[in-house]
């Protein structure tokens, strides 16, 4: 006897009205995870963007390389330039600095403290800094000067010139040797404002 096959067994139930929206909404959160994860990716770069143009507009990273500001600043440390502040105003006496020897646009970074401002009169007798002949007050800790170079005599600054010295003396070249003299304003790229180096981490006085 022939058994013939029941066809009905062997076509698919179609879905049911419920079994459609399962789909569809499935769809639908599928759809808004991919949708939040692009505008979060987007949000990430768009804040990256902005932070990383805030930085190079107002500062600029720089890495100590000389003895010269111990202990205040140590070598290796990594500071900020604040590149807005003398757009406003000018240096002042014993704000730290960041300056290009004679402007040297392809030279590194030299970092001091400024000692005398435009037309001031330096010396060094004895150890001693005297601006206008009052002996200069250093903010922070200093070690000796021994070597009074160029400052043994009166120095007067002119209209745009700053004498500036290293906070660590006798291992600074500063304004006391040829090779650095009196800086000029132009050659001033900014005042050091934060070290943010976890040894020395904070506000640079």
């Amino acid at each position: 006897m022939k058994v013939i096959p029941n066809k009905r067994a062997f076509i698919k139930p179609e879905p049911t009205s419920k079994t459609l929206d399962f789909r569809r909404n499935r769809k639908k959160r599928d759809y808004h995870k991919i949708l939040h994860g692009l505008i979060l990716a987007l949000e990430i770069a768009a804040v990256t963007l902005l932070a990383y143009i805030i930085i190079e507009s107002f500062a600029t990273q720089v890495i100590m390389t000389e003895e010269s500001m111990e202990p205040q600043v140590g070598v290796s440390d990594s500071l900020l330039i604040d590149k807005v502040s003398y757009r406003i105003h000018s240096p002042k006496a014993g704000d730290v600095v960041a300056f290009l020897p004679y402007g040297d646009l392809s030279g590194r970074y030299s970092i001091k403290r400024v000692i005398a401002t435009p037309g001031q009169k330096v010396v060094i007798k004895s150890g001693i800094v005297y601006v206008n002949n009052k002996a200069y007050t250093a903010p922070v800790e200093t070690t000796a000067i021994n070597d009074a170079g160029l400052a043994s005599n009166t120095i007067t600054l002119g209209k745009d010139e700053y004498f500036v010295l290293g906070d660590n003396r006798d291992v600074s070249e500063d304004s006391r040797y040829q090779n650095v003299g009196n800086v000029l304003g132009s050659q001033i790229k900014g005042k050091i404002w934060f070290d943010v180096s976890r040894k020395n981490f904070g506000v640079v006085d």
